[in-house]
């Protein structure tokens, strides 16, 4: 499976695992190992978009210098013409990769390489100057280099790599393979025929539940074992957690079993060391290995711990359990690493494509939800004359908490409630919360209460509705259009700012009262303000202010006004949505594309028209 990646669609990913079985089933069922790697080496290259790869085999025998000490040229595809394999200025010599690989040093799921031989060549290298190695792995061995080359590192993407990478520990199971069918040939003929079924039957199992229920069951039967087990990784990094189980009295995975991973336990050893630990009589051991009553009613006497690896990173065990005395022959122990390797690599890949599903649907979800919280936020502003409205709401994540709400209220006409908030929380818990509080607000409003008491009267319900520690800041004015009179409570919330147009100058609204969700009983003022003929209002939450650099410069109070002043300025009729857009591109040319961890919420009201009421600006507080 294919690690995250945000250019990779649900087209590249089926494509991808489409691919990666094609190559699964050239690998397992090849004879001529040397052809099937050239076959899946062409397939690899493809689907990365590139034109060239090859691949080293490691290979003590091969003392002289041609393809490098020590290794040999076993693949290749598309080499350029500079890389000709009778030009013994690219081959016959050592090279870059190769010694890393003898100093161990290739160690990592890739490495980005400057490719010596290219560099020291001349002729038509196609551009070609870089290429990725990553090792050929079958557990902890490395058994070669496998290289896919390219005009400069761009063309590694994260894909290409996790691409990379899957294939290079397939080809090195295949190659370990190859060498044990080589070896055993004679003797354990009925094991190889056995370790091709494991593999076909580890292709077509994508259930991770059901592909571990199968490995232990065939394993045991394979090594004529009394039991067998999976261990893996889980939630707590200092134990191992039971997750297969064959040949066992109990049920250690039905009841959550778990092996402390550290040295007191057989698994705990292998997991660190990532070695074969072969234990003949457990009770000669000295010291003796961790146990427990569930264990000790097993009758366990010897055991076989063998290291699940999958891209170089132990994953967990395999143990093997017998109930007499038992010693493990060489062919044994080898039959038994390899099937650990291919079944650490089909529980990794099965895990990631359960994780995969797992993701998207969360994706989904999270889409839906979303779309529930857009719809709960005003479709378009209200069509009042006199008076432009104009909103922008934007997400740190797929949901998030803030919000803002525009409603005409009961009694006489006229009269709207602006609204605007921000839960202290991200993401889902904040959305619900929003839900809750937008939805207290408008209610209590519209029961025809005045600003203060929508305030304590919100802060109440929030109070007994919500188990959770999250609270929320919150502006709730109340909008007289014919006259520009707002009354208005400011709960903890970034103070707005308001553009006197008489006076070409910022006045700033006071906080009323503190936040909400956190004090059982408010005591709440309502203060009055006015909007004359060009004064223009803007609330925001601070997301917009705290909006920041790399370097973490926030955007601040004086940017946001200095960006109305600026559009005015240019512009003296600008609209509400015109004074929107000039602040969202500013907030955005500050930031310069660093990530932002707020949400971010706008809301501008432009008073456009001639009023019934008084004409001069002024504010004063009316009492609760």
């Amino acid at each position: 499976m294919l690690e995250s990646d945000p250019m990779v669609t649900q087209e590249h990913l089926v494509e991808d695992l489409q691919t990666l079985n094609d190559i699964s089933q050239i690998l397992n069922q090849a004879v001529d190992v040397a052809s099937a790697l050239n076959r899946t080496l062409s397939k690899l290259v493809e689907l990365m978009g590139l034109h060239t790869g090859w691949i080293f085999e490691i290979d003590p025998a091969a003392a002289n210098r041609w393809d490098g000490r020590g290794y040999r040229l076993v693949a290749h595809h598309n080499l350029p013409p500079a890389l000709a394999r009778d030009n013994s200025e690219a081959w016959d010599k050592n090279c870059d990769c190769q010694a890393l690989c003898t100093r161990n040093e290739l160690t990592g799921a890739y490495n980005e390489v400057r490719c010596s031989r290219l560099g020291s060549v001349f002729g038509d290298r196609e551009d070609l100057a870089v290429h990725a190695s990553t090792p050929l792995r079958s557990g902890p061995k490395v058994l070669g280099i496998l290289n896919v080359a390219a005009p400069d590192w761009t063309a590694f993407t994260p894909r290409n790599l996790s691409l990379l990478t899957n294939v290079g520990s397939q080809m090195g199971i295949a190659i370990e393979r190859a060498r044990l069918y080589d070896l055993l040939q004679d003797q354990r003929l009925h094991e190889q025929a056995a370790l091709l079924e494991l593999s076909q039957q580890l292709l077509g199992r994508r259930d991770l539940d059901d592909l571990m229920a199968f490995i232990v069951e065939e394993v045991r039967k394979q090594l004529s074992a009394d039991a067998c087990a999976i261990l893996l990784t889980g939630p707590d990094p200092d134990f191992l957690y039971f997750r297969a189980a064959a040949g066992w009295s109990g049920d250690p995975v039905g009841k959550v079993y778990r092996a402390p991973a550290d040295e007191s336990t057989g698994s705990g050893i292998v997991l660190r060391t990532k070695s074969v630990l072969l234990i003949e009589d457990l009770q000669a051991r000295v010291p003796p290995l961790w146990t427990s009553n569930w264990l000790d009613q097993e009758n366990f006497r010897a055991a076989a711990f063998v290291p699940l690896i999958a891209a170089g990173r132990s994953i967990g065990t395999l143990v093997i359990d017998s109930r007499e005395p038992r010693s493990f022959s060489e062919s044994e122990v080898r039959f038994l690493q390899l099937m650990a390797n291919q079944a650490a690599l089909a529980i990794e890949t099965a895990r990631l494509h359960q994780e995969e599903i797992q993701r998207q649907r969360l994706e989904e979800e999270l889409e839906v939800g979303r779309n529930i919280q857009m719809s709960m936020l005003p479709a378009n502003p209200p069509q009042v004359p006199g008076w432009e409205f104009a909103a922008h709401f934007e997400a740190a994540h797929q949901v998030g908490g803030d919000f803002y709400d525009l409603f005409s209220l009961p009694g006489e006409e006229g009269r709207w409630a602006i609204v605007i908030g921000d839960v202290s929380d991200k993401g889902v818990p904040a959305a619900l919360f929003m839900t809750l509080s937008r939805t207290t607000i408008r209610n209590v409003a519209l029961r025809g209460r005045a600003p203060n008491e929508v305030i304590a009267w919100a802060n109440r319900f929030i109070q007994e509705d919500s188990q959770s520690d999250m609270f929320l800041t919150a502006f709730y004015g109340e909008l007289d259009t014919r006259s520009g009179w707002m009354n208005y409570v400011n709960a903890g919330h970034n103070p707005p700012l308001i553009w006197r147009n008489h006076e070409q100058d910022f006045i700033s609204l006071t906080i009323s009262c503190p936040l909400l969700g956190v004090l059982e009983d408010l005591e709440v003022n309502t203060t009055r303000v006015h909007l004359a003929e060009g004064d223009v209002m803007v609330l925001f939450t601070d997301g917009v202010t705290e909006a920041m650099t790399e370097t973490y410069d926030e955007f601040g109070v004086d940017r946001l006004s200095n960006a109305v002043r600026a559009c005015l300025s240019d512009n003296p009729a600008s609209t509400a949505n015109e004074i929107v857009s000039r602040i969202t591109q500013e907030v955005r040319d500050h930031a310069r594309g660093a990530v932002q961890n707020d949400d971010l919420t706008l809301l501008v009201i432009r008073h456009v028209g001639r009023l019934e009421g008084p004409a001069l600006p002024e504010t004063s507080e009316i009492g609760r």
